[in-house]
């Protein structure tokens, strides 16, 4: 009796623990494939963007200085004494405004004689030509004191070219620098007497990446920005440089950019931002969504309800956008959120379509 006993607690006891296996084992399979509860919760949610061609104008942005009009050193052209100064530092002067006088008595004296000698060379020459008509006297006599009157007024002239290279006019509408002379101080060719700079209109100097050489040209429109001044100016280009600088790469250009309120002050750093072409059937993502790997950059495409990896290339860049040139065409749906923790085995469910 007690060997019946022993083998009916021990059936019982296997049973019990089969009971537990099997609901351990089958119970769990059975749940997942009787309801989509737990596929909805291993699925992950994304935003998607389907492509849609459009336009889009890109934007350059560089960086360039502000140049005056015109700018000048002034210099003398001869050697002397200042025996008057007639400006005042940051003076607006006129063209032809005499500015500086160097001493010059020695050579009004020379003119003075000279004007006397050409007088009496002038006498000489009519009476020789009245005695030439009557045959008086042979040509050559008459040759010779036409050559004296011609070197006569050829002296007055060297005179009076080197008296007007001892007044310094302003060579054009400006503003004066700096003074860097004084009254009685002797100057030579090569002393900088003072600056004179006219920045109504102002010069945007820029440069631009090589590959943008065709699309920039005369009447180009920029817009800029000063540092430390408020607001948004804009100017035309009108010169670009005919060569490419191959150092840099760059083609230079200028652009003219009114200055009446002076606020344009030569040597500033300028902001520019450059309107470039507009160019249709453009296909633009958010940055965020492209990844860069070793091998290039790549995107994440949902098509047929699975998520699909895509190399792409890349062209111009906005600040939150990027230009696809190849790997993307339009009606494709570009995922833009959560790129970072999708595998190749990922399910993914759209929550959001832009």
């Amino acid at each position: 009796m007690k060997i019946v006993k022993k083998i009916i607690l021990i059936a019982i006891v296997l049973a019990f623990v089969g009971a537990i296996v099997y609901k351990a084992v089958w119970s769990k399979p059975a749940q997942t494939a009787g309801g989509s509860s737990g596929l909805a919760r291993a699925a992950l949610p994304v935003n998607l963007q389907v492509i849609k061609p459009e336009s889009f104008t890109e934007t350059l942005p560089v960086t360039g200085s502000v140049e005056a009009n015109e700018s000048v050193i002034l210099k003398s052209e001869v050697s002397g004494k200042i025996i008057g100064i007639f400006f005042s530092e940051g003076q607006h002067v006129a063209r032809g405004t005499l500015l500086i006088k160097v001493y010059d008595d020695d050579l009004q004296a020379q003119l003075t004689k000279a004007q006397a000698n050409l007088k009496l060379n002038e006498d000489q020459e009519a009476r020789q030509r009245q005695l030439l008509d009557k045959e008086a006297v042979s040509r050559q006599e008459y040759d010779v004191s036409y050559a004296n009157l011609q070197a006569a007024q050829a002296d007055i002239a060297l005179l009076e070219s080197q008296i007007s290279k001892t007044e310094i006019m302003a060579p054009f509408d400006g503003v004066i620098g700096f003074r860097k002379v004084s009254p009685g101080e002797y100057i030579t060719p090569g002393t900088d007497i003072a600056s004179l700079v006219n920045n109504d209109p102002a010069k945007i100097q820029f440069s631009v990446p090589e590959k943008y050489s065709q699309m920039l040209g005369r009447n180009t429109v920029i817009k800029y920005r000063l540092e430390g001044q408020p607001g948004e100016r804009t100017a035309s280009v009108y010169a670009v440089e005919p060569t490419i600088d191959q150092a840099t790469r760059t083609m230079q250009l200028k652009a003219l950019a009114p200055n009446q309120d002076g606020r344009l002050i030569p040597g500033a750093f300028a902001r520019i931002q450059v309107q470039m072409e507009t160019q249709n059937n453009v296909v633009l993502i958010p940055a965020e969504s492209i990844l860069s790997e070793t091998a290039g950059q790549k995107v994440y495409l949902y098509r047929g309800g699975k998520v699909q990896p895509v190399m792409v290339e890349t062209g111009t860049r906005t600040n939150n956008r990027v230009e696809i040139v190849k790997g993307i065409v339009p009606g494709d749906s570009v995922i833009t959120t959560g790129m970072m923790q999708i595998t190749p085995r990922t399910i993914v469910t759209p929550d959001k379509i832009n």
